[in-house]
């Protein structure tokens, strides 16, 4: 490995052994929104386009984004990103719609206002609410949203599609899932209930379609959208066949089929849209509303849950 690479490489190391210290919040308003590394990964874009080589450029993300970075993109690194070569041969596969992004995301800002009322909306829904220090970051186009430890990260890029935006670049799944800004707030919720979920060790699939579909459900019953509503457009008139195809499988570990892309005739991550309609059951049944979004967000008995849910009798046949 030539030097200056190993040089970067043991840089990033260094920088991912920092573990700064954060908290939960009881109160929506004293949850932090940063967006300074997404407003500091648009100017190395202009530093970027005068370096003359593969490793100069590399040099400077290392430099001028990741070294100066936030927790959040400390965290980021090292869930979804990876070294700066990684990032550097996605932003250079997708160069019109990384160059595209100070355009696409120059209202980003703005959605800071809609996401606190949406934390406050949360709060009222569900009283024994906590959230985190959010922190939008730009990645490679790996994912629009995660948490680490207590902070919600989300990969701003992926919500850089506008109007405007270049498309030629995009891979068949790129297509279906990139958004533009308006669907910011809903991918910042559905990572806050995340925040709010109990954990299980060696979840089923059933338990995993439960932590994913719960999220989206509580999310939506906040915001009014899905980050998944293209899966929803395709499963709903399939949904007698999906659900006899996941009952069987659902007490395994096997997600192959039903989170991730990993089977052409169907879209990613069909498990969130079962794990949905088996909470949206679980709550239209429920008398007491607040009672249910604690119930669906801390299930730790993944089949007691599904029995309460009622949704096998719901299915039509």
């Amino acid at each position: 490995m030539r030097p200056r690479r190993t040089i970067l490489l043991t840089g990033v190391l260094s920088l991912l052994n920092v573990a700064p210290a954060h908290a939960q919040h009881a109160d929506p308003d004293s949850a932090r929104i940063e967006i300074g590394d997404v407003t500091r990964f648009l100017r190395v874009l202009d530093t970027l386009a005068a370096a003359r080589t593969y490793d100069d450029s590399a040099l400077v993300l290392f430099r001028d984004y990741y070294l100066p970075g936030s927790p959040g993109l400390r965290g980021f690194i090292r869930s979804r990103i990876g070294s700066p070569f990684e990032l550097l041969d996605q932003m250079t596969g997708h160069h019109a719609y990384y160059a595209h992004l100070p355009r696409s995301l120059a209202g980003l800002a703005a959605t800071q206002t809609e996401i606190r009322a949406m934390f406050r909306r949360f709060k009222q829904l569900w009283p024994d609410a906590r959230f985190a220090d959010t922190y939008f970051l730009v990645g490679r186009m790996n994912s629009g949203g995660t948490t680490s430890r207590t902070l919600v990260l989300i990969g701003s890029e992926m919500y850089g599609r506008d109007a405007d935006a270049p498309e030629t670049e995009f891979s068949p799944w790129e297509r279906t899932v990139l958004r533009d800004l308006s669907m910011v707030p809903t991918i910042v919720l559905h990572e806050t209930m995340h925040v709010n979920q109990q954990g299980v060790a060696h979840p089923t699939l059933l338990q995993q379609a439960l932590v994913e579909g719960g999220a989206d459900f509580v999310a939506e019953l906040v915001t009014g959208r899905n980050i998944n509503e293209h899966v929803h457009a395709w499963a709903d008139p399939r949904e007698a066949a999906l659900w006899e195809e996941f009952r069987a499988a659902m007490d395994g570990y096997d997600y192959t089929s039903w989170f991730g892309s990993s089977r052409p005739d169907r879209p990613a991550d069909v498990g969130y849209w079962m794990g949905y309609r088996i909470a949206r059951a679980y709550y239209l049944r429920a008398s007491d509303k607040t009672r249910a979004i604690g119930d669906i967000l801390h299930v730790t008995d993944a089949d007691a849950f599904l029995a309460a849910s009622g949704y096998p009798d719901t299915v039509r046949r």
